[in-house]
């Protein structure tokens, strides 16, 4: 009985649909039954995991298949990508706590979510020890801390060796009940948006002495086409293979322009390189004179070679889809499995000579018929008839159309599917949006508008009355920065009062409470009292000749000091002490700022003094 091999390469979900037309073609050439082992990498791993798990079906009827390749296709249309995306913001507070705290959480990493999909479309909590015997599966994966092939089959996971002679060059680890799930997520775990899966002993299902935690990125760093573990399985089987079918989805390379590159371009473009110098070895060291028969998704098939292929300006398309994980539509669905329906047919025409079963002829198979059908689309007239017949009044043919659109599938999109209504996070960052750009912007508008009018009000009330200037003053800034201390001194007796020919025009009165007391400590006497006094008066000639200017407090206080605005007291003169230095030359308005201590509970001394030093005076209120 013929033994054939199956190399899956990656390529996003391109490549899964891809391999999907290859699958489907095998199965219905008879072919598929005698697939011996499947080597999957990345995005193939994708479809080969759940091609063995559900063997039977896809081996079965039509309608088994279709139902199979059915939970492929709702897990390709699922926007798997995007839906990781909406979640990280959210799943960051929380992965932020945990880093503080020592707290492990591998369920909030973007890995534990593409995991946690793959069970719930695919896989379920399905282990490697349950996939079958034949055809074993052997997804392959880098070992990102030696830097080495990873494969993970039936019998567990084996490691590539470095600088070793030994006739196995693989250490294998007994890790039969690693879940599917996890290494299908290690396979394709694309570098950059994905972070490398963290594989332990216990998800191995071995003691922590057998295996150290390693770190496991995407197979397609090391080899993208999966044909290296064909030269590992001829020894680990005891038996070669008398074909390998290498399906390659990988992304053809663009020849860019002349344009300058940023340093993040620079970077892709160095990597894209790289990639695809290794592309071009693996089919150096692997071509069809060693067996291995290649069926490049970058393949036009020729109408005249295969009359139900897809037009050449539509498979010139196809080739270039986009590689990624976001959803993928009808059409694009439609074409890359029709494309690689038509390109394994082509491949087995070609070597039909060396070949068992006959080249199946027939129509192409799409997974999803109906109004997105390339086939229906291209069953009509390549160019629409028009009443004159002529070129220029000709419409656009149903290929042109179809190429069209497919050209706009290579384009990567991003912003156009970030969000999705279908998706409940969706409608948080739609609220936080309102928020941010609507409410709090017009929130900020009216305060900032309400503001100025109050500013606006004020200041016309300071115009008219210089007190509210004075409170403001005093609320922005110390109320005695600058002003120069009047020394008082003690007397005997209270200055005489005398206001015979003075009128007073006006008296007000700040009082300043705010370093006076805090309210929440109790009080100690160490707080001060801060009053400004405004008086206009009007004197007689007679009256201001030699009048002073003399000030009472009803409140017994333990120190003052007393501040003016201008220095303009004239020197005491004898028998008069603190009165004296109150004493003003003339009686028009003056301005003065007394900064006293908060009360003490205690009497202050029985000494009198004068009036001016507000110690132990009776009176009712301050006057003249």
């Amino acid at each position: 009985m013929a033994r054939i091999g199956l190399a899956l390469s990656g390529g996003g979900f391109r490549a899964t649909l891809y391999h999907l037309g290859v699958i489907r073609y095998l199965r219905d050439s008879g072919t598929l039954p005698h697939v011996a082992d499947i080597a999957a990498v990345s995005g193939g791993s994708i479809l080969a995991a759940h091609l063995v798990l559900n063997w039977d079906r896809y081996t079965g009827n039509d309608q088994q298949f279709a139902e199979a390749a059915a939970e492929i296709v709702r897990f390709v249309q699922f926007d798997v990508r995007n839906r990781i995306v909406r979640r990280l913001p959210l799943l960051f507070p929380l992965r932020l706590g945990a880093k503080l705290t020592g707290w492990e959480a591998p369920g909030l990493s973007p890995n534990a979510l593409f995991e946690r999909y793959y069970r719930r479309f695919l896989y379920g909590d399905r282990r490697l020890f349950e996939m079958p015997e034949k055809p074993g599966l052997h997804i392959l994966a880098t070992n990102v801390s030696d830097g080495v092939l990873a494969v993970f089959n039936r019998d567990g996971l084996h490691i590539q060796k470095r600088n070793t002679s030994d006739s196995d060059p693989f250490l294998h680890i007994q890790g039969q009940t690693a879940a599917v799930a996890k290494v299908v997520a290690a396979s394709s775990a694309f570098p950059g948006f994905f972070p490398p899966v963290i594989i332990t002993a216990n998800d191995l299902g071995v003691h922590e002495g057998q295996f150290p935690s390693e770190s496991f990125t995407d197979g397609g760093v090391y080899d993208n086409l999966g044909t290296r573990a064909f030269n590992w399985l001829k020894g680990y089987r005891g038996q070669g293979y008398d074909n390998v079918l290498v399906s390659d989805a990988g992304k053809p390379f663009q020849i860019l322009g002349n344009a300058p590159l940023g340093f993040i371009a620079q970077s892709i473009r160095a990597s894209d390189i790289l990639w695809d110098r290794v592309w071009q070895l693996e089919r150096e060291n692997f071509g069809d004179q060693n067996g291995f028969h290649f069926a490049p998704v970058t393949r036009i098939i020729d109408t005249h070679e295969d009359p139900h292929a897809l037009h050449p300006v539509v498979q010139a398309e196809v080739s270039t889809i986009r590689t990624d994980l976001d959803r993928f539509n009808d059409l694009e669905v439609n074409a890359l499995v029709a494309h690689g329906y038509e390109v394994t047919r082509g491949l087995h025409r070609k070597i039909a000579d060396r070949g068992i079963w006959p080249v199946l002829e027939g129509p192409l198979w799409e997974p999803l018929p109906g109004g997105h059908s390339l086939l229906d689309a291209q069953a009509g007239p390549t160019s629409p008839p028009h009443a004159s017949g002529t070129a220029r009044t000709a419409g656009t043919s149903a290929q042109a159309r179809l190429a069209r659109k497919l050209r706009r599938s290579s384009q990567r999109k991003v912003w156009s599917t970030l969000l999705d209504w279908k998706d409940w996070p969706t409608y948080l960052y739609l609220a936080a949006g309102l928020l941010l750009f609507v409410y709090l912007p017009i929130r900020f508008y009216r305060l900032h508008h309400h503001a100025a009018m109050l500013t606006s009000v004020i200041d016309s009330i300071a115009k008219g009355d210089p007190d509210i200037r004075l409170v403001l003053d005093l609320v922005e800034d110390d109320p005695v920065t600058g002003w120069p201390l009047i020394p008082i001194t003690d007397v005997d007796t209270p200055a005489p009062v005398e206001v015979k020919g003075v009128d007073i025009l006006s008296y007000s009165r700040i009082i300043d409470l705010r370093n006076a007391w805090g309210g929440a400590t109790p009080m100690t006497g160490s707080g001060r009292i801060h009053l400004r006094d405004r008086i206009v008066a009007r004197c007689t000639a007679e009256a201001a000749a030699g009048r002073k200017v003399v000030l009472h407090t009803p409140l017994p206080v333990a120190d003052i000091n007393i501040d003016s605005r201008k220095a303009r007291i004239p020197s005491p003169s004898a028998g008069f002490g603190r009165a004296t230095r109150m004493a003003s030359r003339s009686c028009g308005a003056k301005s003065r700022s007394i900064s006293r201590r908060r009360p003490r509970t205690s009497r202050s001394r029985s000494r009198p003094r004068s009036c001016c030093a507000f110690r132990n005076c009776r009176r009712a209120a301050c006057r003249w």
